[in-house]
C-alpha cells in the first residue's frame, strides 16, 4: 500500500511538473508583461493549447502564441499532439464566447502549420468559412489555403457566390494562392461542373490563368462553348495552350459561332500553334 501511495504521489508531483507556473505572469506590472511571462511559462508546457481555456486574456494569448510555435515546426509528418494543439485552437475559435481579437489570432495561428492534418483540420476550417454567422469567415477562408488541402478548392469557389462581397473576394483570392494535394485535379473538375454555377466557374478560370495552370486546358476548351464562359475560358486559352493541344482547340473552334470575336481568336491561336 506504501508503494501504491509513493507512486501516486510521484506522479502528480510529475504532473504538477509538466504544468507551467502563472505566478510571475500573474503578479506583472501590466498586460504586456504578463504576456511575456505567461508565453516563458508555456513554452514548457506539454499542450499549451489547453490553456485557451483560461479566464486571462494575456494568458490566452500567450497560449496560442506558445501552440503557433510549435504548429509552424511540425515538418511534414504531424504528430497526434500537434493534430491536439490544432484541434483545441480551432475548439477556441469556434466558440462564440471567445474574444474576436483572439479568435482571429488562433485561426491564423493553424495556418502557421501548413497542414491539413489529413483533411481533417481542413474540413474543420471549411465549415467555419462556410458558416454565416461565424464573426471571423474571412480569416478562416485565408487559413483554408494555407493547409495544404488542395481539395479545398472546391469550397473557396463555392463561397465565390456568397452574398457577402468580401467573403466572395476573400474566396477569389485564396483561389489564386491555394496550394496542396489534388488542387490541379480539382480545379478541372470545378470549372467542367454546371453545377457550380457560371460565376464560381468564371473565378476557377481566371485563378488558374493567373496560375499558369496548363492542365486545364481540355476543359477551358470545353467551357468556352458557353456563352457565360466564353471571355474567360478564352483568355485562359490564349495563355495557357500549347501546340499538344491543337485538336481540343480545332474541336472548340468548330463549335463557335463563325462570326464571333472568339472564333477570331481561337483562329489565330490554332494557326500559331500550328507553326510551332
Amino acid at each position: 500500500m506504501r508503494w501504491i501511495a509513493f507512486m501516486t504521489l510521484a506522479a502528480l508531483v510529475a504532473s504538477n511538473a509538466a504544468q507551467p507556473d502563472f505566478r510571475k505572469a500573474l503578479a506583472g506590472k501590466n498586460d504586456n508583461e504578463r504576456y511575456r511571462l505567461a508565453l516563458e511559462a508555456l513554452r514548457k508546457s506539454d499542450d499549451p493549447s489547453n490553456f485557451t481555456k483560461d479566464e486571462d486574456p494575456q494568458v490566452i494569448e500567450a497560449a496560442i502564441d506558445a501552440s503557433r510555435e510549435r504548429l509552424a515546426d511540425i515538418g511534414e509528418t504531424p504528430s497526434a499532439n500537434t493534430e491536439l494543439l490544432a484541434n483545441n485552437l480551432l475548439n477556441f475559435a469556434a466558440d462564440a464566447k471567445s474574444p474576436p481579437a483572439l479568435v482571429i489570432r488562433a485561426l491564423h495561428a493553424i495556418a502557421e502549420s501548413h497542414s491539413s492534418f489529413g483533411g481533417r483540420i481542413s474540413a474543420r476550417v471549411a465549415q467555419l468559412a462556410h458558416s454565416p454567422d461565424y464573426p471571423a469567415r474571412i480569416d478562416a477562408i485565408q487559413v483554408l489555403s494555407e493547409l495544404a488541402d488542395g481539395s479545398q478548392a472546391a469550397t473557396l469557389a463555392k463561397l465565390v457566390n456568397d452574398k457577402d462581397p468580401d467573403v466572395a473576394v476573400a474566396a477569389k483570392e485564396g483561389l489564386e494562392s491555394i496550394k496542396g494535394k489534388g488542387v490541379t485535379q480539382t480545379f478541372i473538375q470545378g470549372i467542367t461542373d454546371k453545377a457550380l454555377g457560371n460565376e464560381a466557374r468564371s473565378a476557377l478560370l481566371r485563378a488558374a490563368t493567373k496560375r499558369d495552370m496548363t492542365a486545364i486546358v481540355p476543359a477551358a476548351a470545353e467551357a468556352i462553348i458557353e456563352p457565360g464562359l466564353r471571355l474567360d475560358a478564352q483568355k485562359a486559352l490564349l495563355r495557357l495552350a500549347r501546340k499538344s493541344d491543337l485538336v481540343q482547340l480545332r474541336a472548340a473552334y468548330a463549335k463557335i459561332p463563325e462570326d464571333s470575336a472568339t472564333a477570331a481568336a481561337l483562329k489565330r491561336l490554332i494557326a500559331k500553334l500550328e507553326k510551332e
